[in-house]
């Protein structure tokens, strides 16, 4: 590997960085490096420090960690050792401001960031390095803020301007970690289902804040199940840093002798393990993310399938109910029916109704019903480009063509209203669609036909979301844990939470659909 040769780089390339007058650590001087912005349009930020290099290799990582791990004092370190930094130096670098990032938690942390640092004469490792820092995750804005950041590494691993390839996924966790908290195992399991299988060997550990021996936390991520490489003894592959050997004063201590002593040991100790670290880096296969793209593009249709499923499932189960207590009621009133036509009884229904919406909405005019929302899509000259529709633009939902969709800032709601019903009237619905005359027994074996129609259409959306759950398992590292029976157990648990009207009749059509497919994988 490169080493530091002549003048410091700040010296050598002045436009290249910009001493930090308000922050002096351990009577080092700081200088800031100086980034140019690369891509900002989109859910991620990509910047460049120095100017390109073709002639030398690219190298991609990601950190990734939970909020406190210590991992933006990591990459710091890294890109000192990088750039050539040493013990003995009166500077030191900052890619990553950790004030900034403090007073500005919902800002600069938010985001997904790839510093590309380009090769340059002086760097100790023979290649440009991106860095992908993911944003803490775990932090107080809870897991719809994890699950936004998910969304944004996506993007950056399928957009156009991001990244296609990978050499290196490290997740930081302190040493003296003895079990995964729930936000760690949400952040792993989260960030592992976004590749493929064959990304395995490239998963790595970083521990932050060691000491001597082996860290704790080992056990913790093999007592999870983390998928990492492993040495030929089957020990995980793991990095050993301690923070704090960064800056001189990081170390409390009245003899002046036994700080610089610890600080020199500490040093040593860190930039040894960044050095095992970038040399195993360099002897990792590059893994193409085509595979991964694939488990996001699936995965982005599940989520779109599942969240139409939900909601038709639930107009599903409670028409199912219905029209099961409806049968019901009329067999037992079936001499009141023959004397009275105008038979009245109470009966739960949904009713479809457009609201305005915050966000885009992909509609079915021949459904009436939100098959996408929120949806990036604003045009209706673009609505191809949607992932609710397929290859063939036929709607993975409503199976209609993209022809019979718009894009509006307006969405379908089903809303549940009690009203009254006459046996008169859905005997005349009957009639109007077999175009006879139908007798009560006839009105019964109807009502019966469109129960079975109802409940088939259920099982259907049941399956079509099984087999997307199928495929991510074959092909994601980390499968979706949630099966289709723990989709629905979701859905029950909501409908028990919101306890809106009907939500009875809905629990119990769903119960249902659960035995169903228990006894059908009974029978596979």
């Amino acid at each position: 590997m490169g080493g530091n040769t002549g003048k410091p780089l700040f010296q050598r390339e002045h436009s290249l960085f910009k001493q930090n007058l308000n922050l002096q650590k351990g009577g080092h001087s700081v200088y800031n490096l100086v980034l140019t912005s690369a891509y900002a349009d989109g859910l991620y930020k990509k910047y460049n420090f120095g100017p390109s290099n073709l002639r030398k290799p690219k190298k991609v990582i990601m950190m990734v960690g939970e909020t406190g791990s210590g991992k933006t004092k990591l990459i710091n370190l890294l890109v000192n050792f990088i750039l050539g930094v040493k013990a003995e130096d009166g500077y030191r670098y900052i890619l990553i401001d950790e004030k900034i990032n403090q007073n500005q938690a919902h800002s600069q942390t938010s985001d997904v960031n790839i510093y590309q640092l380009n090769h340059m004469p002086g760097f100790r490792v023979p290649y440009s390095l991106a860095i992908i820092d993911t944003p803490g995750f775990g932090d107080t804005r809870g897991m719809g803020e994890d699950n936004h950041t998910m969304v944004k590494l996506k993007e950056c691993f399928t957009s156009v301007f991001g990244i296609n390839h990978i050499d290196g996924i490290y997740f930081v966790v302190k040493a003296s970690t003895n079990r995964l908290t729930v936000s760690e195992k949400y952040v792993f399991d989260s960030v592992l289902s976004l590749f493929g299988r064959d990304i395995k060997e490239n998963i790595q550990t970083c521990t932050t804040f060691a000491d001597t021996g082996r860290p704790k936390a080992l056990g913790a991520l093999i007592e999870a199940d983390v998928p990492l490489a492993r040495k030929p003894s089957g020990t995980p592959v793991f990095f050993k840093f301690n923070n704090n050997f960064l800056y001189a004063n990081d170390f409390d201590d009245d003899d002046e002798e036994d700080t610089s002593e610890a600080f020199q040991k500490c040093w040593d100790s860190g930039f040894k393990s960044a050095q095992k670290m970038f040399d195993a880096l360099e002897n990792l296969d590059t893994k193409s993310l085509v595979l991964t793209k694939e488990v996001l593009i699936e995965r982005t249709q599940l989520e779109i399938t599942m969240d139409g499923l939900h909601s038709k499932i639930q107009e599903v189960a409670l028409k199912q109910t219905e029209m099961t207590r409806c049968g019901q009621v009329l067999r037992q009133h079936q001499k009141d029916i023959q004397n009275n036509g105008n038979f009245e009884f109470e009966q739960l229904v949904t009713i479809k109704m457009k609201t305005d919406a915050e966000r885009n909405s992909i509609n079915c005019r021949e459904c009436e019903d939100t098959c996408h929302y929120p949806c990036r899509i604003a045009l209706d000259c673009m609505i191809g480009l949607c992932e609710v529709f397929t290859l063939r633009q036929v709607c993975r939902l409503c199976e209609h063509k993209v022809s019979s969709h718009v894009t509006e800032k307006q969405k379908w709601e089903h809303v549940v209203k009690r009203t009254k019903k006459t046996y008169v009237t859905m005997k005349q619905r009957y009639e109007e669609a077999s175009k006879e005359r139908l007798t009560t027994e006839m009105v019964f074996e109807n009502l019966e036909r469109e129960l079975n129609e109802v409940e088939a259409e259920e099982m259907k959306l049941i399956e079509r979301a099984a087999q997307c759950l199928r495929r991510l398992e074959a092909i994601a590292l980390k499968p979706n844990p949630l099966s289709t029976l723990d989709y629905i157990d979701m859905m029950i648990s909501t409908e028990k939470r919101e306890g809106k009207l009907g939500f009875h009749e809905k629990i119990e059509s769903l119960e249902k659909a659960k035995a169903k497919i228990k006894c059908l994988s009974t029978l596979s």
